[in-house]
């Protein structure tokens, strides 16, 4: 039907993807990559953003905080097995061992004795019996899946006030990532709604204020928070596998649907068994789930063996581009009438009017991408072919479902939007497009700034020969 795939893939960059070599036989089929502070490689950070920046620099750049989280810094599996003794010791480098555990937690010994130590991923929990000075003996109470993984996610008792708000550690963090040039924050620790504004309060202090924020949810803490965070958040990032165990008689599918109608877009991830056979993203079956869901994005993460990189996102790919056009079609979903606004009624007439005329394509303009993200939500199943002037709206774009975004000048109006937009549409379309097909131009008011713009605030109906 056309030359430009719906789903969006993005893949995490490790020290292994980040090589040259690697990284331009993949750079045409990710469209955006992530950069994750969690795991340890913030020392050649912005070697990484240089070397996707010359291949393409049209590429969205996530950067992952670490925030307050504790990560277990071993680069290999640690075995263990019920009433073992072993050591969990303090580093902020990676560590190259599977006789002791480290972890970036530079208090260890201030832990109470008996205090529990639980390694969220491999289901490992221990109790701490002896306390050193910078170190702790401990006891594994239960073995989970018999090894600690590297770079798990680590649980302690903390006092409650160190995560309430956002930390010093996320400050430094998007610091870090707007020097480095990335486009989109992904608070990889969100607690709830407040620690949301503080890092888009943060931002706009830093005039970032139009950087996108999107909210990692992977806990069962998160999770009880996700209907309040989807509402301050630009995008919800879900790690499936690891919410799995918390999601009680809800589906993974009831979740995303749940997110979607809130008009966020959801990007989907799984963690456990990358590299293997079982890897839930190279199963057909769980990819034509995703997109018959209409999932934004779907992300793989960063723990990838250089020879499964190119397969991995080849066979993600081919897959996406099979079942993207094949969703089951739903009931027409309003959005909730309790945060209902004109230009929400503008975007959800837009989507009735293109499943009821049989509408080709969607040109529209954004400034900060609601519209876009808007409408994709509703799976309109036609392109929407969307101008900015924002820089990070444009890189925004390139994480939502059904959205092609092209960033234009300040100068840009409504006839330019109408001529290139014609255009744009021939070249997706690789011409298969008739003179009479209809094309839908949206515009909806996004912005409450009191500006003049000459673009329309509604809808308008052409046929393609008189765009």
């Amino acid at each position: 039907m056309n030359n430009f795939r719906f789903t969006k893939i993005i893949a995490g960059v490790s020290p292994v993807l980040a090589k040259e070599t690697v990284l331009s036989k993949i750079i045409n089929m990710v469209d955006a990559f992530t950069i994750t502070l969690s795991y340890g490689f913030d020392d050649n950070n912005k070697k990484y953003i240089d070397t996707l920046m010359k291949l393409d620099n049209s590429k969205t750049i996530i950067i992952e905080t670490k925030g307050n989280e504790i990560r277990v810094k071993n680069t290999v599996d640690i075995p263990v097995k019920k009433g073992q003794k072993i050591t969990v010791d303090y580093s902020e480098y990676t560590q190259d061992s599977n006789k002791k555990i480290f972890i970036d937690y530079a208090h260890i010994a201030k832990l109470p004795l008996g205090a529990p130590i639980i390694f969220e991923q491999s289901k490992v929990q221990l109790k701490v019996e002896v306390k050193k000075e910078d170190y702790a003996e401990c006891s594994v109470v239960h073995a989970g899946e018999k090894k600690i993984i590297q770079y798990d996610r680590v649980t302690l008792q903390h006092n409650e006030e160190e995560v309430s708000t956002l930390s010093q550690q996320d400050k430094k963090d998007m610091l870090r990532g707007i020097e480095y040039g990335t486009h989109v924050v992904a608070l990889s620790a969100c607690y709830d709604a407040h620690h949301l504004q503080e890092a888009k309060t943060f931002l706009q202090e830093q005039q970032n204020a139009d950087m996108k924020v999107f909210a990692k949810i992977e806990t069962q803490h998160w999770l009880e928070k996700i209907d309040e965070i989807a509402q301050y958040a630009d995008g919800i990032i879900l790690i499936a596998d690891l919410l799995q165990p918390y999601l009680g008689k809800k589906t993974l599918e009831q979740l995303i649907y749940e997110v979607r109608v809130t008009g966020v877009p959801v990007i989907v991830s799984y963690v456990n068994q990358m590299g293997s056979k079982n890897y839930p993203l190279t199963q057909e079956s769980n990819v034509k789930d995703l997109c018959n869901l209409g999932v934004d994005g779907i992300k793989l993460e960063t723990m990838i063996i250089e020879d499964d990189i190119f397969d991995t996102i080849n066979t993600l790919e081919l897959q996406a581009e099979k079942y993207e056009l094949s969703m089951i079609k739903k009931d027409i979903q309003r959005f909730d009438e309790e945060s209902f606004e004109v230009r929400d009624y503008i975007i959800y007439n837009a989507y009735r009017i293109t499943q009821e005329l049989g509408i080709k394509a969607i040109v529209c303009f954004t400034e900060n991408g609601y519209t876009s993200a808007r409408m994709a939500t509703l799976n309109p199943n036609v392109p929407v072919i969307t101008f900015t002037k924002s820089t990070n709206t444009y890189r925004f774009l390139n994480l939502i479902w059904w959205v092609k975004g092209y960033k234009i000048s300040h100068s840009f109006n409504y006839e330019n939007l109408k001529r290139i937009g014609k255009e744009m549409i021939r070249i997706i379309f690789k011409g298969n497009i008739s003179l009479d097909d209809k094309v839908l131009i949206v515009q909806a008011n996004e912005s409450n700034s009191g500006q003049k713009s000459d673009m329309i605030n509604g809808i308008e109906l052409y046929h393609f020969k008189d765009m």
